[in-house]
């Protein structure tokens, strides 16, 4: 389905598992504004906001850190992201079926995005809330990466495990359960939340792929979802996302990784109505906000990190965002 709306299968297990950790589901739901039905009906339409919104809560009101990841344990992500897992199937190896989740995850929702490319020895895949949707991204992004995890395992050698794993966020004080499910090599603080894949995972068959004609598949998929073929603004967000630790990340950076001119992307923005710095800096300060509230890194290196010179320049951009100070942000971290 486009546009910012989930279904609400997301949720399945969230009943049961906030009972047992003696909260009522109802109140939780109301606090985020999902519908209490949704607990229960697989197939309502939910915003985005709403389902990061409940995960945060649950694990807040419950006192349980690891909610968002218990609950990927025994979900699917065919059962998730519906008429996209007829694209999917038509992927033969991990590594397409990786770049094809990517590429088309606006078919699922745009209240979140992914990317997905290939270095000289691994693949990261990359998942993100999309600016404006989550005040804290910690548990629904440990829920995406656990059930792109479990995904994975299911074509992978018997005791594979990710390269690494990164998360935005601080780690929590135990990790039993992080590494039994994503392996010991667990990195925090990190400036994505991805999943590293090794050549040799991403090159394994898939065990149901399916034969047909993938670009026919995708045409009829995107046909019947009435979406176009290219969506440009968040396809610009998430390639900023990507790029914004490693490079200047300016608009000829990301016209030359979408393959196109910069006169070319100005004009496919102009149709939108959005404008390449708007989306950038919307882009700077929802990852400004949630490392400076969820991770341990240091204000200087967030500025870095954002791509400003000094911690002057990005206090400004701060405070002109927020109209709060860096300190403000971050009153509980050490």
């Amino acid at each position: 389905m486009p546009g910012t709306l989930v279904r609400s299968v997301i949720l399945s297990g969230a009943e049961a598992k906030l009972r047992e950790l003696g909260q009522r589901p109802g109140a939780v739901a109301a606090a985020a504004g999902v519908p209490v039905a949704a607990l229960r009906d697989p197939d309502l339409l939910v915003t985005g906001r709403a389902v990061m919104q409940f995960f945060d809560l649950a694990a807040q009101m419950c006192a349980h850190r690891n909610f968002g990841l218990e609950l990927s344990v025994g979900n699917r992500l065919a059962a998730i992201i519906g008429p996209l897992w007829v694209l999917l199937r038509h992927a033969r190896t991990v590594g397409e079926r990786c770049d094809e989740l990517a590429r088309n995850y606006d078919l699922y929702s745009s209240a979140a995005l992914m990317h997905f490319e290939r270095t000289d020895d691994v693949g990261i895949l990359s998942w993100s809330a999309a600016s404006g949707q989550a005040d804290s991204e910690v548990q629904i992004a440990e829920f995406a990466l656990g059930i792109f995890v479990s995904e994975i395992r299911v074509h992978a050698p018997r005791d594979w495990a990710p390269v690494e794993v990164w998360f935005r966020h601080q780690p929590p004080r135990d990790l039993r359960l992080h590494r039994r499910l994503f392996g010991s090599r667990l990195r925090f603080n990190a400036d994505h939340n991805a999943l590293l894949l090794d050549d040799a995972v991403m090159a394994r068959p898939l065990n149901d792929s399916v034969p047909g004609n993938k670009a026919l598949v995708r045409m009829i998929v995107r046909h019947g979802e009435d979406l176009p073929t290219t969506a440009v603004s968040p396809q610009v967000e998430g390639i900023i996302r990507a790029l914004l630790p490693f490079a200047p990340c300016g608009i000829d950076d990301v016209a030359n990784a979408m393959g196109v001119s910069v006169r070319t992307l100005q004009k496919q923005l102009e149709v939108t109505g959005e404008g390449f710095r708007a989306i950038k800096d919307a882009v700077r300060s929802d990852l400004a906000g949630k490392y400076l509230r969820h991770s341990q890194m240091s204000a200087t290196d967030i500025a870095a990190l954002l791509g400003y010179a000094d911690l002057t320049s990005f206090s400004r951009a701060y405070r002109r965002w927020t109209d709060r100070s860096i300190r403000a942000s971050r009153p509980r971290l050490g």
